[in-house]
């Protein structure tokens, strides 16, 4: 993907300018210089073994603003080194998740941002009463984040669930309780961390993470990464100083094409502070609870003195307050997660039982994401991703893409939001309901690639069946299909409330991205939750007979020959890799 080098106005570059000088002043007052940064040798095992890689590094506190990590070499600071040989550009992204809350329903408490941080004019594009969680963080706080990263935003859609962003490099996306936040290029994403952790904590009080997911595959031009993005062990130790209970695996042939992936186990005290603030509260023997007119707790001592201001929003209560989310909310129904959530004290994650609420669907308990990531993708197939002369280059230009290659039927109800670039490269975030998918396609010979990664629910086996009502009234799952290859598939999959059109397996929704893009090479990640669509801590009989459909799942692809295929069970979710050449 090229990308596009527009000729800023005055104002545009004044904005820019500022955007830079924020994120250097940031990163100079959270990074020690002055203290080494030292990583121990660590050894990568053969991905049979599924041994994680250990660091020596020493782990962060779980408050997440702290931040004692230093370096020896800053060169990453330098932002005016974003250019690239023609012909060359590092499609494969650097994917970095962060959970705050196993899900969004415990958040709908935070609504307010803390008065001292209120901005002078308001975004009415990224306000309103139905935002809460991470969602109330105003835009332009974002774009100093993302100046970190060394990106901007081109683009954004929004819905009732979340916003996507559209970047110069891959794609950001906000939801309640959780960021996705993908780049390609030379950018210096896990620059941004400590950034991202501070906005959580200053604007929603957000002061833990449930857990933490980054990964990436093999890098084609590694000596191009900057600072720590050139070596995987020097990201893992920098992300061990952030987080504790980490893990990193090197998964795949290390002498070949593999994939990196580091990962925190669940904590389950995510979310004690709010509690105890909440509780803390509650308590008027020792302090004095008093409201301003903004609608801040000010927790003061007997003679007045203020102590801590907090957001009333993280207050939470469950009662019907001024800025808290109780029965009377637009997005808390009568037995939804919010009001009835229970936290599993016998496993490592967090349970939060379903209900019949009207929306909990757009957010399902369980979650399963799908990565496909391309090389030596066909020449042919990639000149519909080059501009042409009566092309428009942007959002209109993103829309001939999505007609000409089919991608705009992919997910038909999907929100689609696409861009071309010149003088090529394409990139697209959608939107269905708490679920999205994401495209990013370079299309120039020497350094192809393309990847497409979504969590809308697709099916594991051979068949899935769609929870709905027919026309009778009765509530029995349907089948979309019939047939079942052996035992395992006994029972169909169970995908979600919501019926969605689009494809039915994930054998399917890989052949239709394959058929689109027509790689010689491609790595496909698997990942699937422990939790069932209820909300409930799977069984070890369901557990065992869901990873069997998942490697059964990562089958043969038409056309295709399977060089890996490796299942890793981790706390709280499974993975299956696998990596697939085309045959001749």
């Amino acid at each position: 993907m090229t990308v596009p080098v527009p000729v800023p106005s005055s104002a545009q570059a004044a904005v820019t300018g500022e955007l830079k000088s924020v994120a250097l002043q940031h990163l100079h007052q959270s990074i020690n210089l002055t203290t080494p940064f030292t990583t121990t040798a660590t050894t990568t095992t053969h991905h049979d073994s599924a041994a994680p890689m250990n660091s020596d590094a020493p782990a962060a506190h779980v408050h997440l603003h702290d931040n004692e990590a230093g370096f020896k070499n800053d060169a990453f600071l330098d932002t005016t080194n974003d250019t690239q040989e023609a012909g060359s550009f590092e499609g494969p992204e650097k994917l970095l998740e962060i959970w705050f809350s196993p899900a969004p329903f415990p958040l709908q408490g935070i609504r307010t941002i803390p008065t001292a941080l209120q901005p002078a004019d308001n975004d009415e594009t990224f306000g309103g009463s139905d935002r809460y969680g991470l969602r109330i963080v105003p835009k332009p706080i974002w774009d100093e984040m993302l100046a970190i990263v060394k990106c901007q935003v081109l683009n954004s859609i929004q819905n009732d669930c979340m916003d996507a962003f559209l970047l110069s490099e891959s794609s950001f996306f906000v939801y309640p309780h959780k960021l996705i936040l993908k780049t390609c290029g030379t950018t210096t994403l896990l620059m941004a961390l400590p950034k991202i952790l501070e906005i959580a904590q200053n604007y929603c009080g957000l002061e833990k993470v449930w857990r933490v997911f980054y990964s990436r595959k093999t890098f084609m031009f590694p000596e191009r990464q900057l600072h720590v993005h050139r070596d995987w062990k020097d990201e893992v130790a920098f992300l061990d100083r952030h987080f504790e209970h980490g893990a990193a695996y090197t998964v795949g042939k290390v002498n070949g094409d593999h994939w990196c992936l580091y990962l925190t186990a669940p904590q389950d005290d995510c979310l004690s502070h709010i509690t105890s603030r909440r509780n803390s509260t509650n308590s008027l023997e020792d302090v004095n609870v008093v409201n301003n007119e903004n609608n801040d707790v000010m927790v003061t001592d007997e003679q007045g003195e203020g102590k801590v201001s907090l957001p009333l929003s993280i207050v939470t209560d469950g009662t019907t307050t001024a800025g808290v989310a109780g029965e009377d909310s637009p997005l808390v129904s009568p037995g939804s997660p919010s009001s009835s959530s229970s936290v599993s004290s016998s496993s490592s994650s967090i349970s939060f039982a379903s209900s019949a609420s009207s929306v909990s669907y757009l957010y399902p308990s369980h979650d399963q994401t799908v990565e496909i990531l391309m090389t030596n993708l066909n020449p042919e197939a990639m000149k519909r991703f080059y501009q042409r002369p009566d092309d428009v280059p942007g959002t209109v230009g993103g829309v001939r893409v999505d007609q000409e290659t089919g991608l705009a039927g992919l997910f038909p109800q999907a929100q689609l939001d696409s861009y071309l670039f010149t003088p090529c490269g394409y990139s697209a975030n959608a939107m269905q309901d708490g679920n999205y998918y994401t495209i990013h396609v370079t299309p120039e010979p020497v350094c192809s690639y393309a990847s497409f990664e979504t969590n809308i629910p697709v099916g594991l086996g051979s068949r899935k069946r769609i929870r709905g009502s027919s026309a009778s009234g009765d509530s029995t799952p349907k089948s979309a299909t019939s047939g079942s290859e052996n035992g395992d598939d006994k029972e169909d999959d169970v995908v979600s409330k919501a019926t969605y059109t689009g494809p039915e397996t994930l054998t399917e929704l890989i052949s239709r991205v394959v058929e689109i893009f027509q790689p010689g090479t491609m790595s496909v990640t698997l990942f699937s939750s422990h939790l069932t669509e209820d909300g409930q801590m799977e069984t070890e009989r369901q557990m065992e007979r869901r990873q069997r459909r998942m490697v059964k799942a990562m089958g043969r692809i038409a056309g295709f020959t399977r060089t890996d295929r490796i299942l890793y069970e981790f706390d709280g979710c499974d993975l299956v890799f696998g990596h697939f050449v085309a045959k001749a």
